[in-house]
């Protein structure tokens, strides 16, 4: 369903894909209860997988002429959304948050 939206066929590289976001997020949730370093460690990892996403949203939009929804709608502005973001937040809790007491 997602590469029909992108504008792709289907292919056994979504399931690898699907595999790193499941890692981002594993890394996202322990990083919620440790240290500063930890969070940005979560943010750049798939910060950087993010704009490399929208880079190749690009690519597509300016080589192929996709302009289908997942392409170049929706998916294309979070991919660059979430990681600035996420930045804000990350330097907003380093400049005036406390830290978090740790649970675990």
């Amino acid at each position: 369903m997602a590469a029909a939206f992108i504008g792709w066929a289907d292919s056994p590289f979504q399931f690898e894909v699907g595999m790193a976001s499941l890692g981002f997020s594993a890394v996202a949730f322990t990083a919620a209860f440790r240290s500063f370093d930890l969070r940005l460690a979560a943010i750049l990892g798939s910060s950087l997988f993010l704009l490399g996403a929208a880079a190749g949203h690009v690519y597509q939009m300016v080589t192929e002429r996709n302009f289908a929804p997942g392409n170049a709608g929706i998916i294309f502005y979070m991919d660059i959304i979430v990681p600035l973001v996420g930045f804000v937040l990350l330097g907003l809790q380093r400049r005036y948050g406390r830290p978090l007491p740790r649970l675990i």
